[in-house]
């Protein structure tokens, strides 16, 4: 029988839980506090975690906001040493999740050829 949650998979949520406590609570660049983090990819062996975040703004806000974080890495993994009880922590790398603008982008396209069927049917 298959393990529903790989250690893995609770190590990713862990960490995903724990740098959004970070960020919101620890750093002091106000460029990072308006970022939620969505969620967390990890390698098979650990050793590394994607970070997706999402935050409002245009694309130059968000580029210097990913960059910010990503300078950031080393301070928010120190401060993930003293939080959570892993032999390695693994090294983080940030990346501005586009699938909420992806699938908002996808649902206006299908309401714009609903709006176009149904503009056929009446006539």
């Amino acid at each position: 029988m298959p393990r529903d949650f790989s250690r893995s998979t609770r190590v990713s949520e862990l960490i995903q839980r724990e740098v959004a406590n970070v960020v919101q609570q620890s750093m002091n660049d106000p460029r990072a506090a308006a970022v939620t983090i969505t969620h967390t990819r990890m390698t098979r062996d650990m050793s590394s975690a994607r970070i997706f975040f999402i935050m409002q703004g245009d694309k130059q806000a968000i580029k210097e906001t990913e960059k910010v974080l990503n300078k950031a890495s080393g301070f928010i993994r120190h401060e993930l040493i003293s939080r959570i009880e892993l032999r390695y922590i693994p090294k983080l790398h940030f990346a501005y999740d586009q699938s909420i603008e992806r699938g908002l982008r996808i649902g206006k396209l299908i309401d714009d050829v609903m709006y176009k069927e149904r503009g056929k049917n009446k006539g």
